[in-house]
């Protein structure tokens, strides 16, 4: 993966970069905090928990969407390095995949005739 990325590649952040989208447990702390507030308001008033519940919802939609484009951005990047992987060098890639094709080939012709 060494050379330059080709011009289609998307330049998105690598987690052991430290990138900046939050995570998974930041999400959860997020949900948590909101269930806490919910709980603290709910022998209060009725209106404010329904408003803090659905504040909350809004809070974990965004922080998923966050998730879900940090996720595709780094397939995206991912594919791009596969790609240019590939046509660097074909040939190992050529025999891994027909290595894997025959084996494949026999696991499931050796099924079949179990």
């Amino acid at each position: 993966m060494t050379g330059k990325k080709p011009a289609e590649s998307v330049e998105a952040p690598r987690p052991e970069e430290g990138a900046a989208a939050p995570s998974v447990a930041q999400a959860l702390n997020a949900v948590h905090k909101a269930m806490e507030e919910l709980a603290g308001l709910l022998g209060a008033d009725p209106e404010a928990a329904a408003k803090a519940l659905k504040e909350a919802g809004q809070a974990a939609s965004d922080n998923l969407a966050e998730l879900a484009s940090g996720a595709r951005d780094i397939g995206q990047v991912g594919l791009a390095d596969l790609s240019d992987s590939v046509r660097r060098n074909p040939l190992p890639w050529l025999a891994g995949a027909l290595g894997l094709g025959l084996i494949v080939g026999l696991w499931r012709n050796r099924a079949s005739a179990s």
